[in-house]
């Protein structure tokens, strides 16, 4: 198994660009794993929407990014407390549940590091019922992208209120993820140590279960590549929030100098209508608020 080189980049459109262009590009003949930490961000499922899951005035607020994913699963916190780690492999049929041979060394150094990790049927890692790791994948029929987080010393309490949508949204086609409750590992060890002693010790497991790791550069045309797939699909609007699913969210504004309910439907990102049910309004005032806002981006400042 060869191990990525990421050269210390800590932007979560460049970490999730080269994770998908080794996914796709490297030599099929080797397994790869790669490990990086990005700067605060919230990382979303493929099939989720960011407004379902992100507390946007909190995100803004602390100039803290939203960012999909290619593979599916719940919305994630980062931080530099966070290690990431992605394994990429061959794809067969039967390997479907490989996930579990690739996070048994996981499992084995942080149970040496005295830390009591136990992992569910749903690949999720807990400590006394608390979840420290959540864990996704994706394929393409040829590879698989097996990928995860580890909370070591994150700040939970950011976590925490990040995703916390506060949004009313009444309906939607996207299933909303479900909140855990969440720790920290570092609370845990037998003996301090911090992350670079952490992480050597987990490329120390995974070593011991698969042969020494060798690291992997990639060329500068890889990099080439790697920083135009963030720059053209992970940056852009339209992949982490035009993707988003039809939903309806539900406001009081203040409209002909009265507080109305009004229920805003969006879909790909788009507002698509605003109804007022319940209300007698001017129609003049709502003439002008649907050619205000049907058609624009929906975002906080649509919102405010």
């Amino acid at each position: 198994m060869l191990l990525i080189d990421n050269h210390g980049a800590t932007d979560p459109t460049i970490n999730l660009a080269l994770e998908e262009y080794c996914y796709r590009s490297l030599d099929t003949r080797h397994d790869y794993v790669l490990f990086y930490i990005n700067q605060p961000s919230i990382i979303i499922g493929n099939h989720k929407n960011p407004f379902q899951e992100v507390n946007f005035k909190f995100a803004l607020q602390n100039k803290i990014r939203p960012v999909r994913r290619i593979s599916g699963g719940g919305a994630v916190y980062h931080d530099p407390g966070n290690l990431n780690f992605s394994f990429i492999t061959a794809f067969a049929g039967e390997m479907l549940d490989y996930f579990k041979t690739l996070l048994q060394p996981v499992l084995n150094t942080l149970k040496r590091l005295g830390v009591p990790a136990q992992l569910t049927e749903k690949n999720t890692i807990l400590v006394d019922g608390k979840k420290i790791s959540g864990n996704s994948q994706h394929t393409n029929m040829r590879r698989m992208l097996s990928h995860g987080t580890l909370l070591f010393n994150a700040g939970l309490d950011i976590l925490n209120e990040m995703l916390d949508s506060k949004l009313q949204i009444i309906q939607s086609r996207a299933v909303p993820s479900i909140p855990s409750n969440v720790t920290n590992i570092s609370d845990y060890l037998s003996r301090p140590m911090d992350m670079e002693a952490f992480l050597a010790e987990l490329i120390a497991g995974i070593s011991d279960s698969f042969g020494e790791l060798e690291e992997y550069q990639l060329t500068a045309t890889d990099w080439d590549a790697v920083s135009r797939l963030s720059e053209e699909k992970y940056q852009s609007w339209d992949w982490t929030f035009g993707k988003s699913p039809e939903f309806t969210v539900a406001y009081k504004v203040r409209l002909d100098s009265k507080d109305v309910d009004a229920l805003i439907t969006v879909k790909h990102g788009i507002i698509q209508n605003i109804r007022f049910p319940k209300n007698r309004l001017n129609p003049q005032a709502i003439r002008q608020a649907l050619n205000e806002f049907i058609g624009k981006r929906y975002g906080l400042e649509a919102i405010m």
